[in-house]
Formats: C-alpha cells, sequence, structure tokens
C-alpha cells in the first residue's frame, strides 16, 4: 500500500544564544535523520520523553516550521516545496488537534465562528451549506447545535476539546495530528475523546498521527508505534509487538516507568539510571548510551540506524541481537 505520508532524512535545528548581545553558543538538534511512514486509515503512535522532538516533528510535518533537510510528502506532495494550491491541497489535507483544549481557541469567538472559519479559508460553500456542516460536525463529534452562539470559556475541558476536533474535520482532511489531545483531561475524559477518535477514523477513514508520552493510551488506539529518543527514531513497530517484544533498552525503559498496579511482582524492570561516569553530552555513537546497561564500545564509535529485527519491527541499537 501506497503510505499517506512519507518522512525521508528529515532535520531541524534551533540556534542556542548566550550573553547581552546573544551570540551564538552552537545549536540544540531537535530532529535528527528522521524517516517515517503513514498508510491511509492507520493510526501511527509517536511516543518519547519530553524534550525528543516530538511536536517538532509534527510542526515540520504541517509546515509551520522548515527543515534543514530531508523531505516530507503528502499524497506526493511535497509539503516543504509546495506553493499555491498544491500547499492548500496540504493544509486542508493535514490537520491537527494540539494538546490544550483552552489555549487553542479563540475566547472572543462563538463556537459556530471557530468551527466555519477553515471552511471560509479554504472557501468551501456558501454560508447555508457551511451552518450545515458546522451543525453534523457537531452531532458527529457528541456535542448539540444549540451551542453554536457560546463561547468556548462555557464549555469543560472535554467538550473543548471536542469542539477542536470538529473545526479540524471541518475540510475533511485525510490525516490528523493529534498532538498530547488527552493528557490536559481527566482520566475518564480521557477514555471518551480517545473512543471518539477511534469511531471517527472508522467512519471517516481518518489516518493519525498521534503522539503521546502515556503508553497506555498510545497503545490502545494506535497500529504501529514509534519510539523518539533525542530526535531520532530508535524503534518502530506493530503495537502488540513493541510492547511483547521491545528491542531498544529506551523503550524497556519508558515501559518500566508505566505505573503499576502492582509494583512489587518479580519480573518488573526498573527504570535505568545514567551513568554518571559518562554525564558529558554525547557527541558521537548511540545518544542513549550513557544510560544503557548493555552498552558495548562499538556503540560509542557509531550510531545505530533503523535496521529490520523481525516482520515490521525495526530498532536502531548495536546490542538489538543480544536484546532479541
Amino acid at each position: 500500500m501506497k503510505p499517506l505520508l512519507e518522512v525521508r532524512g528529515l532535520k531541524k535545528s534551533f540556534p542556542m544564544t548566550s550573553g547581552v548581545f546573544r551570540k551564538s553558543a552552537g545549536s540544540v538538534i531537535a530532529v535528527d535523520g528522521v524517516d517515517l511512514d503513514i498508510y491511509p486509515d492507520e493510526t501511527l503512535g509517536l511516543v518519547g520523553e519530553s524534550g525528543c522532538g516530538k511536536t517538532t516533528l509534527s510542526k515540520l510535518i504541517l509546515a509551520l516550521e522548515e527543515p534543514d533537510s530531508g523531505s516530507i510528502r503528502f499524497e506526493g506532495v511535497d509539503v516543504g516545496r509546495g506553493r499555491g494550491g498544491s500547499l492548500a491541497h496540504v493544509r486542508r489535507g493535514i490537520q491537527v488537534v494540539f494538546q490544550d483544549p483552552f489555549g487553542s481557541l479563540n475566547p472572543r469567538r462563538r463556537i459556530r465562528a471557530i468551527i466555519e472559519e477553515p471552511m471560509i479559508i479554504h472557501r468551501e460553500g456558501s454560508k447555508a451549506q457551511r451552518l450545515k456542516r458546522v451543525r453534523e460536525l457537531l452531532e458527529m463529534v457528541g456535542l448539540h447545535e444549540d451551542i453554536l452562539q457560546r463561547y468556548p470559556h462555557e464549555f469543560s475541558g472535554g467538550q473543548r476539546q471536542r469542539i477542536c476536533i470538529a473545526r479540524a474535520l471541518a475540510v475533511n482532511p485525510r490525516l490528523l495530528i493529534c498532538d498530547e489531545p488527552v493528557s490536559a483531561l481527566d482520566v475518564s475524559i480521557q477514555a471518551q475523546v480517545i473512543n471518539l477518535l477511534v469511531d471517527l477514523q472508522k467512519e471517516l477513514k481518518l489516518s493519525y498521527l498521534f503522539i503521546s508520552h502515556n503508553l497506555s493510551v498510545v497503545g490502545y488506539i494506535s497500529h504501529r508505534i514509534a519510539v523518539m529518543h533525542k530526535g531520532r527514531i530508535v524503534e518502530l513497530a506493530d503495537a502488540a509487538e513493541l510492547f511483547e517484544h521491545p528491542l531498544h533498552p529506551y523503550t524497556e525503559c519508558l515501559m518500566a516507568a508505566v505505573p503499576d498496579a502492582r509494583p512489587l511482582r518479580e519480573g518488573k524492570t526498573k527504570p535505568s539510571k545514567r551513568n554518571e561516569n559518562s554525564a558529558q553530552d554525547v557527541a558521537s555513537g548511540c545518544a542513549y548510551r550513557p544510560w544503557c546497561p548493555r552498552a558495548e564500545a562499538v556503540c560509542a564509535r557509531e550510531t545505530p540506524v533503523l535496521e529490520r529485527k523481525g516482520d515490521g519491527h525495526f530498532v536502531a541499537c548495536h546490542a538489538a541481537a543480544v536484546c532479541a
């Protein structure tokens, strides 16, 4: 099957400055050579600790940031070089649901205007047709049309996130980027929003890039999961395979950090701790080396690349054979 979204060799760094005169002090690499595919009707989960580059990757896909190198193609259109009609096609085809349902809605606009705005920007339909579409979208996300003239501050967090989802669906996108869409919500509301996304995917044939640090949520909604560390994809596999047979030490560490109702049970792996003798920043080789209990001499010399270790299971680790 041909991918809906293709990411190849994507890199992005940000300059650092210091002092009163803002002198250059090097750069921070946020995304470092990412290769990724998302297929039609698929949910690809993207997990990793805060600061690993997940949100920067999503901004690059959305063309909100310009990459230093690499390419992004959506339905055959180069996102980075899109102009005019081709860029409008990308903007319409890829929409986003943000983490904060409080900050992502304009507090001065009514709900109708918020949901209708993407259709106005893309010049879709007449005023009456847009109103009909807004009503359909509200029903689709489980809200009643009598809220059309109300403001965002009149709703709970879960209701606001439903409004954000309705706005994202307004122009019939093919791909939704969900950047921590439930992390600001109560647990019971999280489940409702996740189930809504699952239902919408089946009904509308959507694809998702679902970004989160919550492995339980990602495991429930995703078909495949990519694990990101220091701007790189270090493991990629089917969701069930990743949970059953994690091959990268960082993936094992993430799973060990998940709260357990039975913390004293045998076989529970402890999160790895940083080796204080290797506390300096890693200039070469594997970025996870200071934490890795299986680090070898080759890990300091060569940066591992994603390699197939099983059916659809890829890992960037020199010690992956040992893990397997």
